[in-house]
């Protein structure tokens, strides 16, 4: 059993969550019924959201590209999920690009700092190695930066991630669509996918064009994409507020209701 992390209490209001900080608020998994800290597969149904995340970021032609197609769609928000050496890395070829990201309202998550399989690190030095890359992004940033996710490497869930994610405050986000294969092959499970659903892709031309391919769709079927914060706080409230309306980010007890 587990608990709503503080940060995530005091972000939608104490009084109102009083009921879900006793349980376990994301739904175990039969294959990892012993990872305790928060664990994400998918957000809320019942909104018409969606998540793209792009995992590694390690070409800089491609998220360059990928920055000006996002900078075409400024409605839409997504979470990137870079290993730190690329965050120093491509700072160095395009200085800027991260602080770009960030301030046109994109998110930034945890994916080791050089692509290692979490699994086969202790604890302690799993620790280190976030310390490292937080550092790092922070470095790029100018700023310090609130994380919230991780995406570990190879998609392996692990003892490791559950201590890190217990001592950082973080969050485990995984994927209901995963993004790898042919471009129209993963435009059509876009297309058939439901609201909540969170798309893993990488930093890679296959990747990209599979972006370049779905977003016009998105947009013209009236789909929103969001961070993963965003995706995340709506399950949140949907956990407190199960009758259909959303709560009001400014008060615990300020409901809106929407179709």
């Amino acid at each position: 059993m587990t608990s709503i992390s503080r940060r995530d209490f005091l972000k939608l209001g104490g009084a109102a969550l009083l009921g879900v900080s006793a349980s376990k608020f994301i739904p175990a998994q039969e294959d990892e019924p012993n990872f305790t800290a928060p664990l994400v597969w998918n957000g809320s149904r019942r909104f018409k959201r969606m998540a793209f995340t792009y995992d590694d970021c390690y070409l800089l032609n491609k998220m360059q590209d990928l920055e000006e197609l996002l900078n075409e769609f400024p409605d839409f928000k997504v979470t990137f999920f870079p290993v730190g050496s690329k965050l120093l890395n491509l700072e160095e070829q395009d200085a800027g690009i991260w602080k770009r990201l960030v301030e046109k309202g994109h998110e930034i998550g945890y994916h080791t700092f050089d692509h290692v399989n979490l699994g086969v690190m202790s604890p302690a030095t799993a620790l280190m190695d976030y310390d490292k890359w937080h550092a790092a992004l922070n470095q790029v940033l100018g700023m310090e930066y609130t994380v919230r996710f991780v995406r570990p490497p190879y998609d392996i869930i692990s003892y490791t991630m559950d201590v890190l994610c217990q001592e950082r405050g973080l969050v485990a986000a995984m994927f209901s669509i995963g993004g790898g294969g042919e471009p129209d092959i993963v435009t059509r499970a876009i297309q058939k996918g439901k609201g909540g659903d969170i798309v893993q892709m990488h930093i890679r031309t296959q990747d990209y064009t599979s972006s370049v391919q779905v977003f016009p769709w998105l947009k013209e079927n009236n789909w929103e994409l969001v961070t993963m914060s965003k995706l995340y706080d709506d399950y949140l409230r949907e956990q407190i507020n199960p009758e259909g309306c959303e709560l009001d980010a400014g008060s615990s007890l300020t409901r809106v209701c929407v179709e």
